[in-house]
C-alpha cells in the first residue's frame, strides 16, 4: 500500500471518529442540535483535529525520521559510484597563486585562518540603493606587462572588459613560479644544435564562459607569452575551456588523469575575476549582489591559480608538495535551501567516499579547504558535514573558507583551493580534505596527503 492511500485512510477514519462521536453526544444529550452544532461537529471539530494530527505527524517525521542514504556518487565519465580501491595516485608537485591576499600560499592561507582577509565595501561601485558594494579585489594589479604586450601585438586597441583584463593580469605571478620550476628541472640539451625542445607538461587553462571568443583567444596567446618568456624553446600544448564553476578543474584531473596515453605532466591554470562595472551594475538590476537583506548574492572576488600535477613515474623525482588520489565529483537534485532543513547527504557521502580505502585514520585529517562563498547556506552545509564525518574538527577554527575571505572567485575557485590545500599539506605533512562547493549544484571532493619518497633500492 502506498504512503499516500495509507495517509487518506488514517484522516477518512479520524472524519469517521470524529462523526460518530458528535451524534453520540447528541443522542445522549437533551438540547436540540442547532444548525452551529452541526458546522461544529461535522466540519471544525473534525478539520481542527485532522490539521493537529498532521501537523504533529509533518513534526516528527521532520525532526525524528533517520538521515537519508547517501546519494550514489557520480565520477567522470561515467554515472557508476566511484572505486576507492587503489585508483591511480596525482602528485602534486608545484602551485602558483595570485590573490587579492597576495601571492604566497603560506601568507594567503594565514591571512584567511588569522581573519585578516574579508570583503570590505568597496565605494568605487555602488549598488542601486547608492551603496558601496561589498568585494575582495587586488589592491594595486599591475597591468604594465600585459599592457605592453598588447601594444606589441597590435592589440593595444581591443577594448577589454575589466574583468578579463584583471585576470589575465593576475596570471603572471600564478603561472611563472610553475613554469620556472619546470625549466629548473629540465636536462641541459646535448647539443646547441639540437632542435627546440617543448617541455614535458600540457596546459590546460580555465576561464569563465562569460568571456567571449575574441577574449578567450587573447588569453591563450597571453599565457603562450608569458610561458615563452621563460622558455624561448618550443611551446608546450596550450588548450583553453571556457567553463561555468570552479569544479570544472576536478573535471580537467580526472580527464587528464584517465588518459593513459598522455605521458606528459598537467599545468592547471584558472583565472577569473567578478571585479568589473559592467558585472556589477548587471548584478544590481537582477538584485543578485550580497546586501543586508540577500546574504546568498554575489560578493565579487578575483584570483588566479596554476597547480602542476605528474604520475609518479612522470614525477623525474621532483619535490613534491601532497599526494592525491582521484578527485570525486557528483550533482545535487535542487540548490541548497536558504530556510529549512539542509540537504547535507551528498556532500556527506562524497567526503566519506575519499576517506574510504585510504590507510590513514580519519582523525588524521588536520583540516577542510573549501572554495564556498559568504552565502550562509555553504557555510552551514560544509558545516554540519564537517560535524557528521569529521566529528574531531572544528568546523570553524579547522575549516579555511577561500570565498568567505576573498569573495566568489568563480573558476578560479577550486583551483585555488587545491594549490593552498597542497602547500598546507607539504607544511603540516598531514592530510587535509578539499570540498568544492561554490556552484548551487556541483559538490566535488579530494583527499590530500603527505608525500613519502619510496625507498632507496640498491
Amino acid at each position: 500500500m502506498s504512503s499516500r492511500l495509507r495517509v487518506a485512510l488514517v484522516f477518512l477514519a479520524l472524519l469517521a471518529l470524529c462523526w460518530v462521536g458528535a451524534v453520540l453526544w447528541w443522542q445522549s444529550s437533551p438540547q436540540i442540535v442547532t444548525a452551529s452544532d452541526l458546522l461544529m461537529g461535522l466540519v471544525l471539530v473534525p478539520s481542527g483535529l485532522c490539521l493537529a494530527v498532521g501537523l504533529a505527524w509533518f513534526g516528527w517525521r521532520r525532526f525524528s525520521a533517520p538521515a537519508a542514504a547517501p546519494t550514489p556518487i557520480a565520477t567522470a565519465p561515467t554515472d557508476e559510484a566511484p572505486k576507492i580501491t587503489a585508483p591511480p595516485e596525482v602528485l602534486v608537485l608545484a602551485a602558483g597563486v595570485s590573490t587579492a591576499g597576495g601571492d604566497a600560499a603560506g601568507a594567503v592561507i594565514e591571512g584567511i585562518t588569522g581573519g585578516e582577509l574579508m570583503p570590505e565595501p568597496e565605494s568605487e561601485f555602488l549598488d542601486l540603493d547608492g551603496l558601496p558594494v561589498r568585494m575582495r579585489r587586488a589592491a594595486d594589479l599591475s597591468v604594465d606587462e600585459l599592457h605592453d604586450w598588447l601594444t606589441a601585438e597590435g592589440a593595444d586597441a581591443v577594448a577589454l572588459p575589466s574583468a578579463v583584463l584583471r585576470g589575465l593580469a593576475l596570471a603572471p605571478a600564478a603561472i611563472r613560479p610553475v613554469i620556472e620550476q619546470v625549466v629548473a628541472a629540465m636536462p641541459e640539451p646535448v647539443s646547441r644544435h639540437a632542435a627546440p625542445r617543448a617541455l614535458p607538461i600540457v596546459v590546460r587553462v580555465l576561464v569563465s564562459r562569460r568571456w567571449s571568443e575574441p577574449h578567450q583567444a587573447l588569453v591563450t596567446r597571453w599565457i603562450e607569452h608569458l610561458i615563452a618568456s621563460v622558455w624561448p624553446e618550443a611551446l608546450p600544448s596550450v588548450r583553453l575551456t571556457a567553463a561555468d564553476d570552479g569544479s570544472t578543474a576536478l573535471s580537467e584531473i580526472r580527464a587528464w588523469q584517465a588518459d593513459a596515453a598522455q605521458i606528459r605532466n598537467l599545468l592547471l591554470l584558472a583565472v577569473d575575476s567578478h571585479i568589473d562595472e559592467a558585472v556589477i551594475e548587471r548584478s544590481a538590476s537582477e538584485r543578485s549582489l550580497f546586501a543586508y537583506d540577500n546574504p546568498e548574492g554575489l560578493v565579487p572576488g578575483e584570483a588566479a591559480a596554476a597547480v602542476l600535477l605528474a604520475r609518479p613515474e612522470t614525477a623525474n623525482g621532483w619535490p613534491v608538495l601532497a599526494r592525491l588520489r582521484a578527485p570525486l565529483s557528483a550533482q545535487r537534485d535542487a540548490p541548497p535551501r536558504a530556510a529549512g532543513r539542509l540537504d547535507t547527504a551528498l556532500l556527506e557521502s562524497l567526503l566519506s567516499a575519499a576517506l574510504d580505502g585510504v590507510a590513514t585514520p580519519v582523525d588524521a585529517v588536520a583540516a577542510v579547504f573549501s572554495d564556498g562563498d559568504v552565502r550562509p547556506t555553504r557555510a552551514v552545509e560544509i558545516a554540519a558535514a564537517m560535524n557528521n564525518v569529521l566529528p574531531h574538527l572544528d568546523p570553524v577554527a579547522d575549516r579555511v573558507g577561500l570565498g568567505a575571505a576573498l569573495g566568489d572567485l568563480g573558476v578560479a575557485g577550486t583551483t585555488l583551493a587545491l594549490a593552498l590545500a597542497a602547500a598546507h599539506t607539504e607544511q603540516t605533512q598531514k592530510p587535509t580534505l578539499l570540498a568544492a562547493l561554490a556552484d548551487p549544484l556541483s559538490r566535488g571532493v579530494l583527499l590530500l596527503q603527505a608525500y613519502e619518497p619510496e625507498p632507496a633500492t640498491s
